[in-house]
C-alpha cells in the first residue's frame, strides 16, 4: 500500500507545474485537483455495467463514458498550460456537472441514483478554486445553471427516457453510491491531511512567534545593557579624563621647568609620567569614541580640506613615529589631489591609527603612505590612502576578526606590543560614518597594506544631509587646527625662546584671560599655563558672575567650560553674546565631549577638547593673536 502511495505521489509531482511550488496554498489546491482527476474515473465503473444492462446503450452510454474518461486529460492540459489552471478547474467542474446530469436524464430523471453526485460538485469546486469572492460566485452560478437546465428539461421537455426500468437499476445504484462514497472518502482523507499539516504549520508559527517574542525581549535587554555600557563608558571616560587634566598639565609644567634648569634625571622621569598619561588618555578617548559610535551619537563635522596639505601635515607629525623603530617613512602623492569635503579630525584619526600600527609592528623596515584621488564607479571621485609596511603581517585567520572591538592578531603580539585592540575597529567605524571603508591585504611575514577608501564629500551620507559648517566657522576652526599643528612642531623653539626671556619681559602681561570652570584643579592648572605664556589670568567657578567680570576686566579672551552645575557654558555664552559690551570678546569653549558643532552654532571662536595641554593652549592663543593683528588695520582705517 505504501509503495502504491509513493508511486501516486511521484505521478502527482510530475504533473504539478513549477509555477505553483513556491506557494503552499496553491500547490495544495493543484494536488487536490490532480488526485481527483487521476482517481476519479475509476469510480465511474458503473458506466461499464450500463453497457451490459441497457439493451440500447448507444449513444448516451458512450457519451457518459467519454465525459468520465475526459478527466484524465486535465492533468496533461495542466502540465502543458500551467497558467490556465483556473480555467481548467472551471471546465472540469462543468464537465462533471454534464456527466451527472446526462446520466440522471437518461436513467431515472429526478429519481436517478446518479443525482447524488451533484452534492460532490460544489465541494470539488471549492477544493480546486479556493474560497475567494469571484470563486464563490462562479461556483454558485455553475451549480445553479446545471440545476436550472435540468429542471427546465424535466418540466417543459416532457418525460425522461426510460432505457432501463428503475426496479432493474439496483446494481447500478449500488455501484454509483459506492463510487460517490469512495470519491468523497479520497477527497476528505486528503483534506484531513491538509488540515493536519496546516494545524502543525499553525503550531509551528505559534512556536516561532514565541521564540520571536523571546528573541525580541533578549534583544531589548541586550540593547538596554549596551546603552548602559555606553553610558557607563562615557561617564567613566569623563571621570578618568578629569584627573588626567592635572596629570598631563602639571607633568608638562614640571617638565618644562626641568628642561630649563637642566635637571636631566627629573626630565627622564617626568617624560615617563607624561607618556603614560598620554597613553592612558589615548585609550580613554578610543573607548569613548567607540561607545559613542555604538550608541549612534557620533556626528560628522565636514569641512573643505586641501588634501595635499592634509597629507603634508600627517607626514610631519608621523615621521618621528615611524623613525622610532628605525623605519624609513616614504610618502607618495598622486597628481591633482585637490580639495575634499570630509571630517578632517576623523580622517586624521583613522590615518594616524593605521600609521601607528605600521610603526609599531615594523622594525628596521619601510612604511609607505600613498595618497591618490581616483574616479569612482558612480562617476564621483574617491580618495584612497594606503599605508603599506613590510612588518609582521597578518594571518588569514586573524584577518577575520581584525576590525572587531578589543581584537588583536594573537596573544603573543598582545603581550609583546601591548595595545587595546580598539584602533582598527574605531578607524573603520569612522570611515564608514563618512561613507567609506578600510580594506586590508596582508600575509604573515610579508607585511600589510591598509587602504582607506572614502568619497571626496560626505555632505550626503546614508541619504541624510551631514552637518555643514558656515564659511566663517569653518575658517575659524581651520585656522585653529593649523595653529595647533604649528604649536606641536614649534614647541621646542618656544621653550628656547622662553628660556631667553628677561625677567622684565616675563612680567609684562599680554592681556587678561578669563577662565570659567567648576573644577578648581583645572583652574589652577590653566592659570599656571597661561601665566607662562605671559597673560594675566582671572579664574572663577561661578558662571553667574561671568558677565559682570567680563564687563569689568574686559578680557582678551574667555575660556569657558561647558559642563557646569546650574548655568552651563551654553547659557553663559548666550548671555555674553547678547550683551553689547561683551559680544565681541572671543570665547573658547572647553569640554571633554565633542561639541564642536554646537559651539559653532553659539558663535564661539573655537572649540578645545579637554584635557587642556600647553600645545592646545598655545594654538588657541596663536589664533587669538592672529585675529588681533588682522583686526588692527581695520580699526586704523576706521
Amino acid at each position: 500500500m505504501s509503495l502504491l502511495l509513493q508511486q501516486l505521489n511521484k505521478l502527482i509531482d510530475f504533473f504539478v507545474p513549477d509555477d505553483f511550488r513556491n506557494d503552499i496554498g496553491k500547490e495544495k489546491r493543484v494536488r487536490m485537483f490532480l488526485i481527483s482527476h487521476l482517481l476519479g474515473p475509476f469510480t465511474g465503473v458503473f458506466a461499464i455495467l450500463l453497457m451490459n444492462v441497457d439493451p440500447e446503450p448507444y449513444p448516451h452510454v458512450p457519451i457518459l463514458g467519454a465525459s468520465i474518461l475526459a478527466f484524465w486529460l486535465f492533468p496533461i492540459a495542466l502540465k502543458i498550460w500551467p497558467k490556465a489552471y483556473s480555467a481548467l478547474a472551471i471546465i472540469s467542474v462543468q464537465n462533471l456537472s454534464f456527466a451527472i446530469l446526462w446520466g440522471s436524464y437518461h436513467y431515472g430523471g429526478a429519481a436517478s441514483p446518479f443525482l447524488m453526485w451533484y452534492l460532490v460538485l460544489p465541494l470539488l469546486a471549492f477544493f480546486y478554486l479556493g474560497s475567494g469572492l469571484w470563486q464563490s460566485v462562479t461556483i454558485f452560478f455553475q451549480v445553479m445553471l446545471g440545476l436550472l437546465v435540468f429542471g427546465s428539461v424535466m418540466m417543459y421537455g416532457g418525460s425522461f427516457p426510460q432505457h432501463i426500468p428503475l426496479e432493474n437499476m439496483s446494481q447500478v445504484a449500488m455501484l454509483s453510491t459506492f463510487g460517490a462514497s469512495a470519491y468523497v472518502f479520497f477527497m476528505a482523507s486528503y483534506y484531513a491531511t491538509v488540515v493536519d499539516s496546516q494545524s502543525e504549520f499553525l503550531r509551528e508559527i505559534a512556536r516561532h512567534q514565541e521564540t520571536l517574542a523571546q528573541l525580541t525581549a533578549a534583544k531589548e535587554e541586550a540593547e538596554q545593557a549596551n546603552s548602559a555600557k555606553s553610558d557607563f563608558l562615557a561617564k567613566m571616560s569623563h571621570e578618568l579624563r578629569t584627573p588626567l587634566n592635572a596629570v598631563l598639565g602639571y607633568s608638562e609644567i614640571l617638565l618644562e621647568d626641568a628642561e630649563l634648569e637642566g635637571r636631566g634625571e627629573q626630565i627622564a622621569d617626568l617624560q615617563k609620567i607624561s607618556a603614560a598619561g598620554k597613553h592612558l588618555l589615548s585609550m580613554v578617548n578610543d573607548i569613548l569614541d567607540i561607545s559613542k559610535i555604538e550608541a549612534g551619537k557620533t556626528e560628522l563635522y565636514p569641512e573643505t580640506i586641501d588634501f595635499a596639505a592634509l597629507i603634508d601635515e600627517i607626514e610631519s607629525t608621523s615621521r618621528p613615529l615611524a623613525a622610532k623603530n628605525t623605519n624609513r617613512f616614504i610618502v607618495e602623492r598622486g597628481d591633482n589631489l585637490g580639495q575634499i569635503y570630509l571630517d578632517g579630525t576623523k580622517l586624521r584619526q583613522a590615518i594616524y591609527n593605521l600609521l601607528s600600527n605600521a610603526a609599531k609592528f615594523t622594525q628596521n623596515g619601510e612604511i609607505r603612505l600613498i595618497a591618490n584621488r581616483i574616479p569612482g564607479a558612480d562617476g564621483q571621485d574617491r580618495i584612497h590612502v594606503k599605508i603599506k609596511d613590510n612588518g609582521l603581517g597578518i594571518s588569514p585567520e586573524a584577518q577575520k576578526n581584525l576590525f572587531s572591538n578589543f581584537a588583536q592578531a594573537n596573544a603573543a603580539i598582545t603581550a609583546k606590543f601591548g595595545g587595546t585592540g580598539l584602533g582598527l575597529s574605531l578607524s573603520r567605524n569612522l570611515c564608514r560614518l563618512m561613507g567609506g571603508d578600510i580594506l586590508v591585504e596582508s600575509a604573515e611575514g610579508q607585511g600589510s597594506c591598509f587602504t582607506i577608501d572614502l568619497p571626496t564629500s560626505c555632505a550626503d551620507v546614508n541619504g541624510e544631509l551631514a552637518t555643514v559648517q558656515s564659511d566663517h566657522q569653518s575658517a575659524a576652526n581651520q585656522e585653529f587646527d593649523y595653529a595647533l599643528a604649528e604649536a606641536e612642531t614649534d614647541l621646542a623653539e618656544r621653550k628656547e625662546a622662553y628660556a631667553g626671556y628677561s625677567s622684565n619681559q616675563l612680567e609684562k602681561p599680554k592681556g587678561n584671560i578669563l577662565v570659567v570652570d567648576d573644577d578648581h584643579a583645572f583652574l589652577e592648572l590653566t592659570e599656571r599655563l597661561l601665566a607662562k605664556e605671559g597673560y594675566s589670568v582671572i579664574c572663577t567657578d561661578a558662571p553667574g558672575s561671568v558677565l559682570q567680570l567680563a564687563r569689568t576686566v574686559k578680557p582678551a579672551a574667555i575660556f569657558l567650560d561647558i559642563l557646569m552645575p546650574g548655568l552651563d557654558g551654553w547659557d553663559v555664552i548666550n548671555t555674553l553674546k547678547s550683551d553689547q559690551q561683551t559680544a565681541t570678546i572671543p570665547v573658547f569653549m572647553l569640554s571633554i565631549l565633542e561639541e564642536r558643532q554646537k559651539a559653532e552654532l553659539h558663535d564661539a571662536t573655537a572649540f578645545i577638547s579637554k584635557p587642556l595641554d600647553s600645545t592646545k593652549l598655545r594654538a588657541a592663543l596663536s589664533s587669538l593673536e592672529t585675529s588681533k593683528q588682522q583686526s588692527q588695520p581695520k580699526r586704523a582705517a576706521s
